[in-house]
């Protein structure tokens, strides 16, 4: 353990040289004791931090750090930089990247709808529908038609990128394709297949699939091998009646031709899937890879259309976009690896680093450049600078640097110059300070005996200032109190205002009341004189109802008599005149019951006219109330116009007065305020006055600390002429 401590000794006494040589040759031969041992390392210890420390704050150092601080921003503003070009670059390559998709997509779509109608279009052609319903026997017969057929379908074919391959299947056995003939019995074959059976359970017209595996063995193409790598997906549409079917292939090769346009980076792989699952592949030797991964099937049932996202595939970072169809069952997608977008900013980087590290050697190189000169300069500049400190103000200050060195030598040369004309003219005014202190300590007694009158007087202003801010509180209460009294007199005013008013309202209101009474009296009057006009007429309608029943008395009279001469002659004749006698007593009947019922009527005519008369009377009775009433009426009227007349009055007396107690308001008020003013100013001025007692009385402490300070200032002027004389000035 010892000598293990010892060769640590000998580390250290290596690093201090010279200076701990002794400490060395005590290490060696072992005279010194553990307890010195460890104190002298600790010594040395300390010395080299502070040696560590010093070499810190050197120029060299704090300018090789302030150079580099900026460089060290300037290399942070680059990671950001990368950092936010990495993150815009990846974002506008996934932008441009799922807007390709979507393109492609959009396209393949419209395709898609392309070969859908022309599907359709020749399930509506008259010549293929005739063909087809046609026997086999006559269909053959028919060339034209059959040559039609099959020109039609060639021409959609070649007309349309899209299609690879047409063919027509009948169900009379016949068949055609652009491929050339087609088996009898492929009709059977399909309608038994698996797209058949679909079609048929889903009552569907048309079936879009991925392959027709059935189809492609059944179809006999000559010399031509007819299998899937031909198309990637097929449209297969029923014909109307289920004569047959038709099959639109689309080329695979054109899908591939529009993934090669477009070059979505290196290890890419782009491709199209089929609603069943077939998949068209570009950039890969895989028949199929994105059905099985897990982040599709999720896409396949999302609600957006289109969208991507980062996810793994065969253990590496990709880019996942999809873009499905909107019309068809299928998608475009695409797998993009993260190191391909990567590649956009990795030359970013690169750039950056290389410019950091050039910036950081050029700036340590400057560093020392620059330093040493300055190093140099300074010590010679502070080995002059110590002379000065001791005093000797003759040194000369010279540098043969041209740059602020330069001017710092001069400055430091002018400022030894003016302190060696400051110390002579220092020496020459602290004679005069010495002179002027004693002056000065005989007029600070002088100034202390009269500040002590001006504190007296002041002290007799302020008990009088005292006693009239006493006297302007009294009359500002009493005054309080007149405002009182002045406001509850307003507030009574305006009530009698407020009531006045209201009388004024109700007058008018009684007036409007007494206006519409008057006009129903008119009305009634004017309707009760109707009624009289009516009686009055009933009347004379009376009395011609009493000359009707006179008249049918007359006759009654007369039938009654000519009844009795005819039961005479009916007598007179016998028993031929029975029969008449007969009749002659009905009539005789009927003219007594006239002559009752006219009675009646004459008794009830009577009745009514006794009856027409009370009600004239009565009439009569209300017309004179009815005219009484509207004469009382006028006389209200007029009662009413005389208090609202006086109302008014009174409302333009209460304006007055309350105009008049506004005058007083505010000349209370004004006096109010003066009073208050007078108040403040006089608290204010006794407030100053206490100021100006304690003001007088710092004062008298200033002045005998003046005098003491000038017993003081005596004393350092003495001082000051012993300490000039340190310095060397000629």
């Amino acid at each position: 353990m010892k000598k293990q401590k010892e060769n640590h000794g000998i580390k250290l006494s290596v690093k201090a040289k010279d200076m701990f040589i002794s400490v060395r040759q005590l290490f060696k031969h072992n005279t010194i004791s553990q307890n010195t041992e460890d104190k002298d390392t600790e010594l040395v210890s300390k010395q080299e931090k502070q040696r560590i420390w010093h070499k810190f704050q050197s120029i060299k150092v704090q300018l090789a750090v302030g150079l580099l601080i900026p460089i060290l921003l300037l290399a942070i503003y680059g990671i950001v930089s990368y950092s936010k070009s990495e993150k815009a670059i990846i974002g506008n390559y996934e932008s441009s990247a799922a807007n390709t998709i979507d393109a492609i997509s959009t396209y393949m779509n419209l395709g898609f709808n392309m070969v859908e109608k022309s599907s359709l279009e020749i399930t509506l052609d008259t010549n293929f529908k005739k063909f087809f319903e046609l026997s086999a026997e006559e269909a053959l017969q028919n060339t034209k038609t059959y040559d039609d057929i099959k020109d039609r379908i060639s021409l959609n074919a070649n007309s349309n990128a899209f299609i690879s391959e047409l063919h027509l299947i009948g169900k009379n056995g016949l068949g055609m394709s652009t491929m050339g003939d087609i088996n009898s019995d492929l009709y059977s074959s399909v309608a038994q297949s698996d797209i058949g059976k679909k079609m048929k359970e889903n009552k569907v017209q048309f079936l879009w699939i991925g392959n027709h595996a059935e189809l492609d063995k059944a179809m006999a193409m000559g010399s031509n091998t007819y299998n899937s790598d031909s198309y990637s997906t097929s449209i297969v549409r029923k014909m109307s009646d289920s004569r047959g079917y038709i099959i639109v292939d689309v080329s695979k090769q054109h899908i591939m031709d529009m993934f090669a346009e477009y070059d979505m980076g290196e290890g890419s792989i782009l491709g199209y899937i089929s609603g069943d699952g077939r998949e068209t592949l570009t950039n890969t030797d895989e028949a199929s890879i994105f059905t099985g991964l897990g982040y599709y099937q999720k896409a396949m049932t999302a609600e957006e259309l289109s969208g991507y996202s980062y996810e793994t595939f065969q253990g590496q970072d990709y880019l996942f976009i999809y873009s499905r169809f909107e019309d068809v069952d299928g998608a475009v997608c695409a797998l993009v690896p993260k190191s391909t977008i990567l590649n956009e900013v990795k030359d970013i980087k690169i750039l950056s680093i290389a410019f950091v590290s050039i910036a950081c050697i050029i700036a340590l190189f400057i560093v020392f450049l620059i330093t040493g000169g300055i190093i140099r300069t300074i010590n010679s500049l502070n080995k002059s600078i110590a002379l000065v400190a001791k005093g000797d103000l003759t040194v000369k200050i010279n540098t043969k640097k041209n740059d602020e060195f330069k001017a710092l030598t001069h400055g430091i040369s002018d400022m030894t110059v003016n302190m060696q004309t400051l110390i002579g003219e220092v020496k020459e005014v602290g004679e005069t300070v010495n002179g002027s202190a004693v002056s000065l300590s005989g007029t600070a007694e002088e100034l202390l005996e009269a500040t002590k009158g001006i504190s007296r007087t002041v002290e007799e202003i302020g008990q009088g200032i005292v006693q009239q801010a006493e006297e302007s509180e009294r009359c500002l209460n009493q005054m309080s109190n007149l405002s009182d009294q002045i406001n509850q007199v307003y507030t009574n005013t305006n009530e009698i205002e407020h009531i006045a008013n209201n009388t004024q309202n109700v007058a008018s209101e009684g007036m409007q009341i007494i206006g519409e009474l008057s006009d129903k009296s008119k009305a009634t009057s004017e309707i009760t004189q109707d009624v009289i006009k009516q009686v009055q007429e009933f009347e004379v309608q009376s009395k011609k109802i009493q000359s009707f029943v006179n008249i049918i008395n007359e006759i009654a009279s007369q039938t009654n008599l000519l009844s009795l001469n005819a039961s005479i002659e009916a007598a007179r004749a016998g028993e031929a005149g029975r029969g008449f006698a007969v009749v002659a007593e009905e009539i005789r009947k009927l003219a007594d019951q006239s002559l009752n019922a006219a009675k009646q009527i004459q008794n009830t005519v009577k009745d009514i006219d006794v009856q027409n008369k009370e009600t004239v009377n009565t009439a009569e009775k209300a017309e004179s109330i009815v005219a009484s009433q509207t004469e009382s009426l006028t006389k209200t009227v007029r009662v009413f116009d005389n208090i609202t007349s006086h109302v008014d009055d009174l409302a333009n007396n209460l304006n007055n007065i309350l105009n008049r107690l506004k005058n007083i308001e505010s000349a209370k008020d004004d006096t109010l305020n003066a009073i208050q003013n007078i108040s403040a100013v006089t608290q204010e001025t006794a407030a100053a006055s206490e100021e100006v007692n304690a003001t007088v009385l710092n004062q008298i402490d200033s002045v005998e600390r003046l005098r003491e300070s000038a017993n003081v200032l005596q004393d350092d002027a003495k001082i000051l002429q012993q300490a000039i004389k340190i310095f060397k000035i000629s």
